[in-house]
């Protein structure tokens, strides 16, 4: 049986392909309009009553803070202002990958920086992100979600959202094992 916390762990949320597609639209101010996944509302309101939240993108700053704001104005729910950080671009690294090219990667050594593990100690860090190589030296946080390219008929944020908030009072939510994490969360709903 696993231990109970009281604290709130942070979930840290990728943004591209996991909250929003964005794609091309010359007939919009910052040239791209933000397709929003289904169930995203719900799932930053009833997600966010069980953790902190956080944003780590591999994106430029400009493009998440446009993201963002889409979220605000179309889903109501203020995630920049909510974020304990707002990390882009600048805090991913370079890693060469298996064919020889370089991709952003997102270190989970990162979270444990001090500010950061004074208030969220890494066994009460979850990540969700649709790129598991982004996480390759820090897997026990990661809910890996499928990528989301516009499909409306899409459940995943809903079957995660029964899935996290089943796991949030986990002492060590990085120690449970969460690759199928589908499964646990269609005995929820």
């Amino acid at each position: 049986m696993q231990a109970v916390s009281t604290s709130r762990p942070l979930l840290v949320l990728d943004l591209d392909e996991t909250l929003w597609h964005g794609i091309d639209d010359p007939t919009q101010p910052t040239g791209v309009r933000f397709l929003l996944r289904p169930h995203l509302r719900t799932f930053l309101e009833t997600v966010g009553q069980h953790y902190d939240l956080a944003v780590w993108t591999a994106a430029t700053e400009d493009w998440m803070h446009a993201g963002l704001t889409a979220i605000r104005e179309a889903a109501e729910f203020d995630l920049a202002e909510r974020a304990f950080f707002l990390w882009h671009r600048e805090r991913c690294t370079w890693k060469r990958t298996e064919d020889g090219a370089y991709a952003f990667r997102k270190p989970a050594r990162k979270f444990n920086a001090g500010w950061i593990r004074s208030k969220y100690p890494r066994h009460r860090v979850l990540v969700v992100d649709d790129v598991a190589s982004n996480y390759a030296c820090g897997y026990g946080h990661l809910v890996k979600v499928s990528p989301w390219t516009g499909d409306e008929m899409d459940t995943e944020l809903e079957a995660l959202t029964y899935y996290l908030t089943s796991i949030a009072r986990h002492e060590d939510v990085r120690s449970l094992e969460k690759r199928g994490w589908r499964t646990r969360a269609a005995t929820f709903s």
